[in-house]
């Protein structure tokens, strides 16, 4: 059905029209790869990190995804606290996240959070970028931040919602007669919605696509994205991969040992609860220190995270770890988001009390620590005026393209204005960006442009119902091709969500005259 990840990852770079991304993340997924994916497509960039198979970091060239922008968009921080924010992290070279959290405009666990939806905010973008080149680096440069893709989630999500269904359709083909059901077997599956979940209960039945179109009830569009996503995630696939991984199965299960006469069992003996009032996980500070030192410790060296001089003897050295190993340990937290973070964390402090208690790693911080204070006296702490400019220059930005290409049509320059809204949508696809570029292809040639511009625009509205400009260049296109009861309609939503436009009112007037 689908390649081995072996095979996918054979071939170093290539184009995303023949190795989708989904495919990709699966097989880096499977492989356990260390690695950087590089993605280019025109003018956008994207360089992915992957630790052991799943995404870390995701870098770009969109403005639109910087932490700070996106932020602002999701109403956690104010344009104007940004731009001051930003000036000041330029200028001191501290990272924004750490900068906003040192300056109380939002907490270590809220940044936490919005880390993570941004980092999968920026893959889920990768979903659509068919069009990309891409190529897979083994350098990588290790993210301070310590915030994880879920890659399985990441795929079922990504196909169902972003990936287009021409690429579904190509590269996931089957006859007919082809029955599916679910896979034995499957130690870690994605959460599913009810959406997901539904159709994956109907594969008990060994059903064809077409039987599982009725029991579902869903759509052509929805039910193969689903059953595309959970047959590359393994844990749907053909009947007759079904039954071979079931044998597979049977024929590795061990053989049935006669039961063990019985043991008396012993009692039990509790573990002993760290030192001081254990943290409770409502308690928020204490859930901020953690996830707050928890995402800062890998920017620490050994000797900054255990918080002890570089002279430091082996039994301040032991006490120093006890006491790390005490303030978050995982006996303090129960639910398994804090809990994983602060065994994190004992990990970590275990490392470089490791690192530190060898004479030959002890000295060898001791140099990395020396060197990184030598550069750091050597620069000024501002970056140089090309360093400035390449901040500037390296970000494209949506919102200017966009404000570009209004004015272009203002000025009745259509083409103009339909090759910055497509630069707009290239960065960003909006729906409103989507809807000014349909029209702006639509004025360019209409007697072209016509019938395709109307079918973009009836689905847009059909998938962004509140969106005001959809519905009225659906109107002026309607009328220009003299589907009157369609422009009507679609003026008449358009009033309803903008009762303030009179211009709507008099050309549903018109065209009852017309009628």
């Amino acid at each position: 059905m689908f390649p081995l990840p072996s095979q996918v990852l054979r071939q170093r770079e290539g184009l995303l029209a023949d190795t989708p991304f989904p495919l990709l993340l699966h097989a880096l997924m499977v492989e356990e790869r260390t690695c950087t994916l590089e993605l280019k497509v025109r003018q956008r960039e994207k360089r992915i990190t992957f630790e052991d198979g799943a995404p870390v970091a995701c870098n770009s060239n969109l403005l639109h995804e910087t932490l700070g922008k996106y932020l602002v968009e999701k109403g956690r921080l104010t344009e104007g606290d940004y731009q001051k924010s930003l000036a000041e992290s330029v200028s001191s070279g501290m990272q924004l996240g750490g900068l906003l959290v040192q300056k109380g405009l939002i907490s270590p666990f809220d940044l936490y959070k919005q880390l993570q939806a941004n980092l999968a905010h920026k893959l889920l973008d990768c979903f659509r970028w068919t069009e990309a080149k891409y190529r897979l680096i083994a350098d990588v440069e290790h993210p301070d931040a310590t915030v994880r893709a879920n890659t399985a989630q990441l795929i079922l999500t990504g196909v169902s919602t972003q990936l287009p269904f021409d690429t579904v359709a190509t590269h996931f083909t089957f006859t007919d007669d082809r029955r599916f059901g679910q896979m034995p077997g499957v130690e870690s599956a994605p959460k599913l919605s009810s959406k997901d979940a539904r159709l994956f209960q109907a594969l008990r039945q060994r059903p064809t696509f077409n039987e599982l179109l009725e029991r579902t009830g869903f759509d052509m569009d929805s039910v193969l994205r689903r059953l595309y996503a959970l047959c590359l995630l393994g844990v749907a696939g053909f009947a007759e991969d079904v039954d071979a991984r079931a044998e597979e199965l049977a024929r590795r299960a061990p053989a049935a040992t006669p039961a063990p006469e019985p043991v008396p069992t012993p009692v039990p003996v509790l573990a002993q609860a760290p030192s001081g009032t254990p943290f409770a996980d409502e308690d928020e500070a204490a859930r901020n220190a953690l996830v707050g030192a928890f995402l800062n410790h890998r920017s620490l060296d050994p000797f900054a995270l255990l918080e002890v001089p570089e002279d430091v003897q082996p039994v301040a050295l032991r006490k120093a770890f006890l006491a790390a190993a005490d303030r978050f340990s995982p006996l303090r937290f129960q639910t398994s988001e804090l809990k994983e973070k602060a065994e994190g964390m004992l990990a970590a402090y275990a490392r470089a009390y490791g690192l530190l208690s060898e004479p030959e790693q002890n000295a060898l911080w001791k140099k990395r620590r020396q060197a990184h204070r030598e550069k750091a006296r050597s620069n000024t702490g501002r970056p140089s005026t090309a360093e400035q400019f390449r901040i500037r220059t390296d970000l494209l930005d949506a919102t200017t393209q966009f404000d570009e290409a209004k004015r272009r049509l203002e000025a009745r320059n259509f083409a103009g204005a339909f090759e910055y809204f497509e630069y707009a949508c290239d960065i960003d696809p909006r729906p409103l960006y989507q809807a000014h570029r349909a029209w702006a292809r639509y004025l360019m040639k209409p007697e072209a442009h016509g019938r395709l511009v109307l079918q973009e625009l009836q689905e847009l509205t059909r998938q962004e119902p509140g969106l005001e400009e959809g519905w009225a260049f659906l109107g002026d296109v309607a009328r220009g091709e003299g589907q009157w009861a369609l422009a009507e309609d679609a003026l008449r939503k358009a009033f309803k969500l903008n009762p303030q436009q009179r211009r709507y009112v008099a050309l549903i007037q018109e065209i009852a005259r017309r009628r």
